[in-house]
């Protein structure tokens, strides 16, 4: 048997069909093709085999180990149902003719603690933890509107983000730092020691300049002529009226019917002087 014959009787092809496609592939090619064919399927051969074999195994175990011990366990709960039923009925019985008593209930005293289960919470101290914690955010708020007024007397601007501040005092504590507080976590941020340094500089500067300006201003009306440019001397103006000229005579307030009888005599002389020319 040659090995095309061999592959053509392994991989199951009528003659045709492997004439056809040798045809369009070429002998070497087909033989290639007939030898991965051939390999796919022995390869699904061991697979369906082995996948069978891992069947009969899981159903072997399943019947010789998981069956025997399901109903052991069946077997001993019966047997102990059974057991707890007739150790009730021989206490019963005992207790009907007296040889055991009845139980007492134990007596509960109304005020005493309620009973907690062990490693449960204890109340008062949950109690106690929330209003430290309450305690504590209170100052928080408080602490950050300080801040906020603080910061927007510095900066000239509102305190933004403060959940960082929060979130930064946080990670120190965690850090073992405990002493360090929202202020601390505030000033680091902003850098504001550098910020009150120049706000004080500052205002020493405008005081100084304030001062120097006031020594020029006195040193120029000391070597000044006009008197008007004196401060601090009372203005000869300040308590003038229009009134006061002319002898607090108002002119302006004669009716027309009087200022006309005043200018009589001038313009009667003016007639003569006219007629006099003529």
């Amino acid at each position: 048997m040659t090995e095309l014959e061999w592959l053509k009787q392994e991989s199951g092809m009528t003659d045709e069909e492997l004439k056809a496609m040798e045809a369009v592939a070429g002998a070497g090619k087909f033989k290639a093709f007939l030898v991965k064919a051939v390999a796919a399927n022995e390869q699904a051969a061991k697979d369906k085999q082995a996948a069978e074999q891992a069947r009969i195994d899981l159903e072997t175990r399943y019947t010789n180990e998981f069956v025997p011990e399901m109903r052991k366990v069946t077997q001993d709960a019966l047997a102990a149902r059974g057991e707890a039923a007739r150790l009730q009925a021989q206490l019963e019985q005992a207790r009907e003719y007296g040889i055991v008593p009845e139980p007492v209930a134990p007596v509960v005293d109304p005020n005493a603690p309620p009973v907690r289960a062990p490693g449960s919470p204890d109340p008062a101290a949950a109690e106690a933890q929330f209003r430290q914690w309450s305690a504590a955010q209170s100052r928080a708020i408080i602490t950050l509107n300080d801040l906020s007024a603080e910061h927007f007397k510095l900066f000239k601007e509102p305190l933004s983000n403060s959940q960082e501040l929060v979130d930064e005092v946080q990670r120190q504590h965690t850090l073992g730092h405990k002493d360090f507080t929202l202020q601390k976590a505030w000033e680091a941020k902003f850098d504001v020691p550098t910020k009150r340094q120049e706000i004080l500089k500052a205002e020493r500067q405008s005081e100084i300049d304030a001062a120097v300006a006031a020594a020029r201003k006195e040193d120029r009306q000391k070597a000044g002529s006009h008197p008007g440019l004196v401060s601090g001397q009372p203005s000869r103006f300040s308590t003038y009226k229009p009134s006061d000229a002319n002898g607090g005579a108002e002119p302006w307030k004669v009716p027309a019917g009087m200022r006309k009888e005043a200018n009589k005599p001038w313009r009667d002389r003016a007639v003569q002087k006219v007629a006099a020319a003529a």
